[in-house]
């Protein structure tokens, strides 16, 4: 998530300089947000975990905690997004796709920072991300939904149950279970059984 670019390597001292500083006041971001949620962080606290005067966050961030929130989010969201076209580039069944994107949902969760991060819900949340909020899973259900589909189709799978509606309830699901094991309430291994016991009956 904060791998340095591939072109880093053509880029002036200065321009690497600003690109390091950057990626620092984002991983005090998501220290600062893992640790205190949304409502309770403020731009003092990340400019002080990164060691930097609270104008310089502004010179980068000028929209402060929510433009940071929002990249550190959108972040996230890529890399679902990348994960399950990769699951779904090649031939599988619907169940071990699923189970597939169970266990990308549980390693997101397993990262601490990152896991307690995604898992944040709070109302104030709804601008600061209205236009990128559940992104990855609208992908992911449009994934679930044409593939549970085309097994209806096929005849690989018994249920005849709304594609739409079955995938919404299990992303559902994977999102209560992706706050749960990143608060280690839930086992990860116990999650990734627990997804293929629902999936054994179609």
């Amino acid at each position: 998530m904060f791998d340095q670019d591939e072109g880093a390597a053509s880029l002036t001292l200065r321009e690497r300089n600003k690109a390091r500083l950057r990626q620092a006041m984002l991983l005090a971001a998501l220290e600062v947000f893992a640790q205190s949620g949304y409502g309770s962080a403020t731009v003092e606290a990340i400019a002080t975990r990164a060691g930097v005067a609270k104008v310089t966050l502004y010179t980068y961030f000028p929209r402060g905690r929510e433009e940071l929130f929002r990249e550190l989010y959108e972040n996230i969201n890529g890399e679902l997004i990348e994960n399950a076209s990769q699951i779904y580039a090649s031939e599988g069944r619907f169940a071990d796709r699923v189970i597939a994107l169970t266990q990308v949902l549980v390693k997101v969760a397993q990262r601490p920072l990152i896991g307690r991060f995604y898992s944040i819900d709070d109302p104030a949340l709804d601008v600061a991300l209205d236009d990128v909020r559940g992104r990855a899973s609208r992908v992911w259900a449009d994934l679930i939904a044409e593939d549970l589909a085309a097994e209806q189709q096929t005849g690989t799978v018994k249920t005849q149950v709304s594609p739409q509606a079955f995938a919404e309830l299990l992303l559902g699901a994977m999102r209560s279970a992706l706050s749960k094991a990143a608060r280690e309430q839930e086992a990860a291994g116990d999650i990734v059984q627990a997804m293929t016991a629902l999936l054994s009956g179609l």
